[in-house]
C-alpha cells in the first residue's frame, strides 16, 4: 500500500464518522492543544533525527490519524458542496 493510500477499514470508518456527524461538526473538528503540542514535538524530534522507536510508532499513527481527518473533512466538506 503507498504511504498515502488510506487502507480499506480506515475507509469504512471514515464513511461511517461522515453518516453519524453532521458536516459542520466534522469540518470544525480538531485536536487538543496538549495533543498538537505532543505532535509537534515528535516532529521536531524526528526532523532532528532523534525518535525513539516508541515515538516513531506514535508519529505514525498520528500522521494516520491526521489522514483519516483530512479525508473525513474532505466528504464533509463535498457533501455541502465547498471545494
Amino acid at each position: 500500500m503507498a504511504a498515502n493510500a488510506v487502507s480499506p477499514v480506515y475507509q469504512e470508518l471514515v464513511e461511517y464518522l461522515a453518516r453519524s456527524a453532521s458536516p459542520e461538526q466534522i469540518l470544525a473538528f480538531k485536536v487538543s492543544d496538549a495533543m498538537q503540542r505532543r505532535a509537534d514535538e515528535l516532529l521536531d524530534k524526528n526532523n532532528e533525527g532523534e525518535l525513539t522507536s516508541e515515538e516513531a510508532a506514535e508519529l505514525q499513527q498520528m500522521l494516520q490519524f491526521e489522514r483519516m481527518v483530512s479525508l473525513l473533512k474532505a466528504h464533509a466538506a463535498g457533501s455541502l458542496g465547498q471545494p
